[in-house]
């Protein structure tokens, strides 16, 4: 009986270790690149298209980082072409959401 009470107080203290650990060490910062701008509400990253193959958009970084987007994506129906330079919204504290909106720069 005394055996299994050390044992779990050995794992409890363990566990409250690591929960304390995790709550102090900050979250990862996911750097998209070094062109990224950051507003209050959006991270936007600009995108140079290279290509557009029927509703869809694929544009380049200039860290090489590429992008796809449909056209539901373009704000207010901007009439985006090849070799335009677009602005690309994502949620500042969400980048995993997605692309938030899109416009010509």
């Amino acid at each position: 009986m005394i055996k299994r009470a050390v044992i779990l107080l050995v794992l409890s203290s363990i566990l409250v270790t690591l929960v304390w650990v995790r709550h102090q060490s900050t979250a990862p910062v996911n750097n998209i690149s070094t062109e990224s701008h950051v507003s209050s509400k959006y991270t936007t990253v600009e995108y140079k298209i290279s290509k557009i193959k029927g509703k869809k958009y694929y544009g380049k970084g200039e860290d090489g980082e590429e992008i796809v987007f449909s056209a539901e994506n373009i704000v207010s129906g901007e009439n985006i072409q090849v070799d335009d330079v677009v602005i690309c919204y994502f949620e500042k504290h969400n980048l995993g959401k997605g692309l938030v909106k899109v416009e010509e720069k």
